[in-house]
């Protein structure tokens, strides 16, 4: 593949297409003792405000995550939202070529405000998709040798076109998602958030079934493919997790020591330290 550099490429590429919320999960944690929401899990009520199709919503009194990813998924249901939720927190890019991320759908009152993108460890971040962004469009991240990371996001040419470009340096490779609403940004790492709840819910695919996102032609649903729900608010959420929902390709879930681990390993280097210390003595 060709680059503009001589610096090695890897590349996610997002596609946008709705947005919906989900909680995430700390890898290298144990799932279970992540929350969502509401001790129930993702609200199965649909909004009043969103009654049906030209509100966000692809079926009349359903602007559920659950309805909204079963109508996307072909010749059956989706998986249930609140038994299949992964947990995941952090993730690496697996490309060399490139991956695609696609705005699926955007259930929300915000949704003319909300941004979404990719953050590091450090806090850096990435803006992929914004408020203009709509379903169909779609945004390429490459990752540099050195740290570099760039997205490219096309607006669908039924959304009238257009192309965004975003360049954040020393970024690296290991990356969680965001959103950020007018009531603050939400992390994908639930330690980031008010009171470590989850505001993204992530589902990775298995291969069993097909999916039609807005815009393309029906394809598998990988386990190379994630998709990554949010909710947007903190203040008054109803907890429906479908405030921006975004497919992501070419990834893979990335491990975080526990606290626990990293303390023993700090332990044991003090050890170390000290056993050498003595035997110059």
């Amino acid at each position: 593949m060709k680059t503009t550099t001589q610096l090695t490429q890897r590349t996610l590429t997002l596609t946008a297409g709705a947005a919906i919320a989900l909680g995430g999960l700390v890898i290298g944690a144990n799932p279970a003792s992540a929350q969502l929401g509401t001790p129930a899990g993702i609200s199965s009520d649909s909004d009043d405000n969103y009654p049906g199709p030209g509100s966000g919503c692809f079926i009349d009194n359903d602007c559920t995550l659950q309805g909204s990813l079963d109508y996307l998924t072909v010749g059956g249901d989706f998986f249930d939202v609140n038994a299949a939720e992964t947990g995941y927190e952090y993730f690496t890019n697996t490309a060399t070529g490139s991956s695609i991320s696609q705005f699926m759908f955007e259930i929300a009152g915000f949704a003319s405000e909300n941004t979404f993108g990719i953050f590091n460890q450090s806090g850096l971040k990435l803006e992929i998709f914004n408020g203009s962004d709509t379903s169909k469009d779609v945004s390429m991240v490459s990752f540099f040798t050195g740290g570099t990371v760039t997205s490219v996001t096309q607006g669908h040419p039924d959304n009238g076109g257009g192309i965004a470009l975003q360049t954040v340096e020393n970024f690296g490779n290991v990356f969680g998602f965001y959103i950020t609403s007018p009531q603050g940004t939400f992390y994908s790492d639930d330690s980031k958030n008010p009171n470590g709840i989850r505001h993204s819910a992530i589902y990775q695919g298995d291969g069993s079934f097909d999916m039609d996102l807005p815009g393309k032609q029906p394809g598998l649903f990988t386990d190379n493919e994630f998709i990554v729900a949010f909710e947007d608010k903190y203040q008054g959420s109803d907890w429906d997790y479908n405030d921006l929902v975004v497919m992501v390709e070419s990834v893979e879930p990335e491990p975080v020591p526990e606290p626990s681990l990293i303390l023993g390993l700090g332990a044991m280097a003090g050890s170390l330290f000290a056993t050498r210390k003595r035997k110059r003595s």
